[in-house]
């Protein structure tokens, strides 16, 4: 009866070592991409992000506001950037300008703002220096107005007039 126990303690030895020489593992390994997204949100949408945006009331004495957003998952520090072109009067031979006195800069949900003045359309003017703090993906909002040189709007002819603010992305590394 030792003998059979014996046998039988090590057939259960050599099964179990048999079927643990049957397990398979994979390693599973990944990366999270670097996502950047800027543009306009319109309305009360925090999630969508349009590459273009209209604005038509650009002569308003306050400024035509708009909102501007950083979707990201980056830490890099990043510098927002603008050209700004002057108001043209549209469909003229000889048209007119506006200038653009002024561009506010403020943070979404925050009554103070920054204010940059412009002086000749050349070179790009920065707007907002960006350094994201947040874990994952994060929205930054800001609200733009871009303030038409009222002197000249009361100077100008009857027409349509149009001005194009193109904003782009330099990143600090």
């Amino acid at each position: 009866m030792k003998r059979y126990l014996l046998i039988i303690l090590l057939l259960g030895t050599v099964l179990a070592l048999l079927s643990a020489s049957n397990q398979v593992t994979i390693k599973l390994t990944t990366s999270v991409p670097e996502i950047l997204i800027h543009g306009f949100l319109r309305g009360d949408s925090t999630t969508e992000i349009f590459a273009s945006e209209d604005v038509d009331d650009g002569f308003n004495p306050d400024g035509a506001s708009f909102t501007y957003a950083v979707k990201t998952n980056t830490s890099i520090p990043m510098t927002v950037y603008a050209s700004i072109t002057p108001f043209q009067q549209q469909q003229a031979l000889d048209p007119a300008f506006v200038n653009i006195e002024k561009i506010l800069v403020g943070k979404d949900n925050q009554n103070e703002s920054d204010s940059i003045v412009l002086s000749g359309y050349e070179s790009p003017y920065d707007l907002i220096t960006l350094n994201p703090d947040q874990g994952g993906m994060a929205v930054y909002a800001y609200t733009l107005t871009v303030v038409a040189s009222q002197s000249d709007v009361e100077t100008a002819p009857a027409g349509e007039y149009k001005s194009t603010v193109s904003i782009g992305i330099r990143t600090e590394n």
